[in-house]
């Protein structure tokens, strides 16, 4: 299995995560930031050609499960989903909540995370 679920996407960037922003409110998830790399780039001096964002997400009440079950878990919060150019088209990626629970033994958190991935996939689909 791939670390990410990567979907090509008709629209353009902004209104992809104005999309993604409001679909994922109906799973009970906000975002937090947006990180604009190409402008935080720009602020450093560097030329980065393509549009790319990253998108930190969060369940108030998933987080909550998670950072009490094993504070250091917290580490790999929020979920992040990228929206960015390559080659001239648009893509949604996550990184999946699967990949990155793989390195934890607590059962529990892994189904968890097998559920938060279907139902974050599922938002990007309908998106895209």
């Amino acid at each position: 299995m791939s670390f990410t679920f990567t979907v090509k996407t008709q629209k353009n960037i902004d209104d992809a995560i104005l999309d993604l922003t409001e679909n994922l409110k109906g799973i009970g998830f906000g975002l937090l930031e947006t990180l604009d790399f190409k402008k935080i780039l720009a602020e450093k001096g560097l030329e980065f050609a393509d549009d790319y964002k990253l998108m930190e997400v969060c369940n108030p009440h998933l987080a909550k499960q998670v950072l009490e079950a094993n504070p250091d878990l917290g580490l790999l919060l929020p979920c992040t989903i990228a929206v960015y150019k390559k080659d001239n088209e648009n893509f949604i990626s996550l990184a999946r909540p699967t990949s990155l629970l793989s390195m934890v033994s607590d059962e529990n958190l892994k189904i968890s995370g097998e559920d938060i991935e279907k139902n974050l996939i599922k938002i990007i689909e309908s998106v895209k």
